[in-house]
């Protein structure tokens, strides 16, 4: 009971490490990478983190853009742009990422599943809050 609690609060910490765009340490006896991160080694001469440093990166990459930047990057078309719904706590001046306009939805009245090696995230902009009654809100798959 007190490792899965210890692990929680270090997941969190984590979590909020990513958020502030700070570098999240991984390999050796470090902790896993959260979520949709994986461990990448910081030297190219190694192949396994097990036995060397590493950082955490998202798994799946998007484009960013937006900000509160001199010049916000756009996002290409077929694609919005949209806080980054896996980093908890964004706001609109922060940058977002380019999500397509065809990224398969989740969740909402008919509880859709993301396909296999997606997870489903809570659209930030759309107005519609699962924690506070929204059960119904369509999330997005990334």
């Amino acid at each position: 009971m007190k490792f899965v609690i210890t692990f929680s609060i270090l997941s969190l910490g984590l979590l909020v490490v990513a958020q502030q765009g700070e570098t999240i340490h991984c390999g050796g006896r470090l902790p896993a990478c959260p979520l949709d991160y994986k461990c990448v080694p910081d030297s190219p001469k190694c192949n396994d983190t097990r036995s060397c440093a590493g950082h955490c990166e998202f798994i799946r990459k998007y484009s960013d853009c937006g900000g509160n930047r001199i010049i916000p990057k756009n996002c290409p078309s077929g694609s919005r742009c949209s806080p980054d719904p896996r980093i908890p706590f964004t706001d609109s001046n922060m940058p977002g990422i380019c999500i397509p306009n065809n990224q398969p939805q989740c969740a909402g009245f008919i509880g859709l599943s993301c396909p296999k090696g997606l997870t489903c995230y809570d659209v930030p902009e759309d107005g519609c809050d699962p924690k506070n009654g929204g059960a119904d809100c369509i999330g997005v798959c990334l």
